[in-house]
């Protein structure tokens, strides 16, 4: 697999502001609950040569199960060791955490521009995908965190790199599909089940010859004998605990609104096609072609995908659709640039509009329905604004970010003694990495309310009910500790990627974390 950086000055452009966007400011903000939690079991491996939950002091999560050794099962172990590689590279600390997945996040820029070249041989489509990449602020959000997207993504791209040179009989092409999809088995085992059935429908429905089969199921062996062992060992199941048709409603409800708002707009999509009908057997290429079975593979990721994280895992979450983001983008890139060739202006405007504002995927359409009287009474807020994220990230880029973990972080630091003990409802992840404290454990925040009195209790207004500030056992908090208020939001989380949830500045309207301190 090769870059030719200097075949097309576009890509140039795009490492440069690709680094400058995902590197800037990467240390404002200490880390949330799950990058801490990826952090804590990267220096864990500096220590005892794999991911262990239990670091002597503190255990993560004390409901999952671990294997012998308090050895780490949720999640693929590869992000763990490149945050251990980069802690012994340059320290432990915020930046040396997310370091490692912004440059692979670069990576992700570079090879999803090859990629879209390669299947749609058409390199104004690939520039403008890959613009659409390098603009969209949940994907930039997403490279910039301690965690496996990152990883998913560029292995994902890698994958089906390595396929399509398989398919045309590559030289060594199976080979590197094999490490493709092992490493990608092992950035993220929840992305490679759907990358590798999505390649392998692809595979089924192209009519390959009896020798191609032969090739593709000798390569299906040795994968399964290399990633089945370790899907045994991790436990993949625990992700999927029961089906539910009323959850895959809401699951299919809730991707549709995120794909909707933050990445494409399909339901104008969908009308624009309608209503203007392009002629889109041109930009598909004639059945047969390179082209055309390019665009077979593109549907079955999508599909296959799609279909995965709607029937499949328990959660729903928008850092799901990572490894989806480049596909949906390349195919907003080709209507894009059908539009530029027929229209002219009209793909020039629509384009400038999509990747600045949120005018054509939420706001203008909200701002219409506002006016509809029972409508308007159903809305989360009747004064609907049009937004632009990449302003708003670039405000982000140029400013601090204080959020509640660094207070209570700062505090801690500053007063807290080795032995302490500290009781938190939630992000005590975060605790655990920057302190040498220990954690009052518990499997759930409704276990906050057991009446315990340890050396410092931390409030976190999101994370109890508001009956408990009625509570005798609150009352008897009032009576034993010092109350302090710091310098922090009390908000729900540290800082998600979420882009229904990110601050990309701090919250000065919330009300400040409280803390006790226990009067000796």
């Amino acid at each position: 697999m090769r870059l030719r950086l200097s075949r097309d000055p576009f890509v140039w452009l795009l490492l440069l502001l690709g680094t400058i966007l995902l590197l800037t400011n990467l240390g404002s903000g200490r880390l949330w609950q799950d990058e801490a939690e990826t952090a804590i079991l990267g220096r864990n491996i500096l220590r005892y040569g794999y991911p262990r939950a239990f670091d002597g002091v503190n255990l993560l999560n004390p409901g999952l199960p671990l294997q012998e050794g308090f050895a780490w099962t949720y999640h693929s172990w590869l992000p763990m060791y490149l945050v251990a590689g980069s802690f012994l590279l340059f320290g432990i600390n915020t930046v040396a955490a997310r370091l490692p997945f912004a440059g692979l996040g670069i990576g992700c820029l570079l090879l999803a521009y090859r990629v879209f070249k390669e299947f749609t041989q058409d390199r104004w489509m690939a520039r403008l995908g890959a613009l659409t990449l390098l603009t969209n602020v949940p994907f930039l959000l997403h490279m910039r965190q301690c965690r496996y997207y990152a990883p998913s993504v560029l292995l994902s791209l890698w994958a089906s790199l390595a396929y399509w040179r398989f398919l045309r009989n590559r030289r060594l092409s199976g080979i590197e599909l094999f490490f493709a999809l092992t490493l990608l088995f092992h950035a993220d085992h929840g992305v490679f089940l759907p990358v590798a059935l999505g390649l392998g429908l692809h595979f089924a429905l192209s009519r390959p010859s009896p020798q191609e089969w032969h090739r593709a199921l000798a390569l299906a062996v040795v994968l399964l004998a290399s990633t089945v062992p370790w899907i045994i060992y991790l436990q993949a199941g625990q992700h999927h605990r029961a089906f539910s048709w009323v959850e895959v409603r809401h699951h299919l409800e809730f991707y549709f609104r995120q794909i909707n708002r933050y990445l494409m707009p399909l339901g104008f999509w969908l009308l624009a096609c309608i209503l203007w009908r392009p002629p889109l057997r041109s930009l598909i290429g004639a059945p047969g072609t390179p082209v055309r079975r390019a665009w077979g593979l593109v549907g079955s990721l999508l599909s296959v995908g799609m279909l995965f994280l709607i029937l499949i895992p328990e959660q729903r979450h928008f850092r799901y659709l990572m490894f989806l983001v480049p596909w949906f983008f390349l195919v907003q890139a080709t209507l894009l640039a059908q539009l530029f060739r027929s229209r002219g202006w009209i793909g020039l405007i629509l384009t400038v509009v999509l990747l600045s504002t949120d005018l054509i995927q939420y706001s203008g359409t909200s701002l219409l329905a506002a006016q509809i009287p029972s409508v308007r009474s159903k809305l989360s807020s009747p004064n609907v604004k049009v937004r632009s994220l990449p302003l708003e990230f670039l405000g982000e880029l140029t400013h601090s970010y204080r959020g509640p973990m660094d207070g209570i972080v700062d505090l801690l630091k500053a007063q807290g003694r080795p032995g302490q003990v500290v009781k938190i409802p939630y992000e005590e992840h975060p605790l655990i990495f920057y302190t040498d404290l220990r954690i009052e454990p518990f499997l759930k925040p409704e276990d906050f309310r057991r009446e315990t009195f340890p050396d410092w209790i931390v409030l976190r207004r999101d994370w109890v009910s508001p009956d408990f500030f009625q509570s005798s056992y609150y009352r008897e908090i009032l009576s034993r500790y010092k109350q302090v208020l710091l310098d922090a939001p009390d908000i729900p989380w540290q800082n998600r990627p979420d882009p229904g949830y990110h601050r990309f500045r701090t919250d000065a309207q919330a009300p400040p974390v409280i803390v006790f301190q226990k009067q000796q």
